[in-house]
């Protein structure tokens, strides 16, 4: 079915009270259920909000480059908007993801190792196709500007309340850009970020040690949907902008965090969310609490379920064997 004028393509999402994670950390910890979404995960707020004014301003065709959740983000919203699209996704893509791309109606091209070699690919079609728009899956500020409403959600939400946090996972930047903008927008401008990453997909990190805009040489973590070598310059620029607090998971812990959220809320997300879900479950917030880089002041933390597409049960239980989980 078509959008309808005025129609947004994201859905408004829960933020519940996570009663387990509460007790556990002594404080609120709000979830904001990203994984709700139409397409399984947040992509959709910003991808349709770029998708949307591309259509408005009379291109003919979509070109997406994603690892898995943009692309099928950009794909949904596509056939929304009744306009063809192609999809270009690296080798790592999995392969039920490339399926549902295929099954909402997008053409796949699978090119390259990681999400950069399947951008480039996807920039070179469109310098050729005049009348293909291309739709990047986080560095473009109407991405960001489609994210930040998510915060408009959650100050409604939280009923006047402040939080004294909030968690996010970063792979390419754009859900954190999103964020930072919304938190100002609302005048939450001194609420901190949490920026999790895993090892060996930890592009944001790899900015804050070398303190410049850097990139790493390739992508060792299993959660593959964090998967870009570098964050936008956008990201970098926000570490120098607000309160950002730049934290590490391995794989092992964010598989963990997958496997505890399932049990405890009945939900399966992909390792990417785990990262964010390892700051609770784990002990990165109990550590920044001991070591006063966060006060609960207002007794309020609020999680980003960012979702994720490339997830099963069977998959899971692959992480526990994995792992010994």
């Amino acid at each position: 079915m078509a959008v309808a004028e005025g129609e947004e393509l994201f859905i408004k999402t829960p933020l519940i009270r996570s009663e387990e994670l509460s007790t556990k950390l002594g404080a609120s910890v709000w979830l904001k259920l990203e994984n709700l979404q139409n397409t399984f995960s947040f992509k959709v707020r910003g991808v349709g909000n770029l998708c949307k004014r591309a259509v408005d301003k009379g291109c003919c065709k979509l070109v997406s480059s994603s690892g898995g959740n943009a692309g099928l983000a950009a794909a949904y919203c596509a056939k929304k908007l009744q306009k063809p699209i192609l999809v270009v996704v690296p080798d790592s893509t999995p392969v039920n993801v490339v399926k549902k791309l295929e099954t909402i109606g997008a053409e796949v091209l699978v090119h390259g190792k990681v999400w950069d070699d399947a951008n480039e690919k996807a920039l070179e079609i469109v310098s050729s196709d005049t009348s293909a728009q291309f739709i990047h899956p986080f560095d473009d500020p109407l991405i960001w500007d489609g994210h930040s409403s998510m915060v408009d959600e959650i100050k409604e939400q939280l009923h006047g309340n402040t939080p004294d946090a909030i968690v996010v996972a970063v792979g390419g930047g754009g859900l954190m850009c999103g964020v930072c903008q919304g938190l100002h927008q609302v005048g939450w401008g001194d609420v901190p970020v949490v920026a999790m990453e895993t090892i060996g997909c930890d592009s944001l990190n790899c900015c804050v040690r070398e303190k410049k805009w850097s990139q790493i040489p390739d992508i060792t973590s299993a959660a593959k949907c964090l998967g870009a070598r570098q964050v936008c310059q956008q990201a970098y620029q926000w570490l120098s902008q607000h309160k950002i607090i730049s934290c590490l998971v391995n794989d092992r812990e964010a598989a963990s965090a997958c496997l505890q959220f399932a049990d405890e809320h009945h939900m399966l997300v992909e390792l990417a969310c785990g990262a964010a879900l390892a700051a609770a479950y784990g002990d990165t917030l109990h550590e920044l609490l001991r070591t006063d880089q966060l006060s609960l002041r207002n007794g309020h933390i609020v999680l980003v379920v960012c979702g994720g597409s490339a997830v099963s049960l069977d998959l899971l239980g692959q992480w526990r064997d994995m792992f010994a989980l």
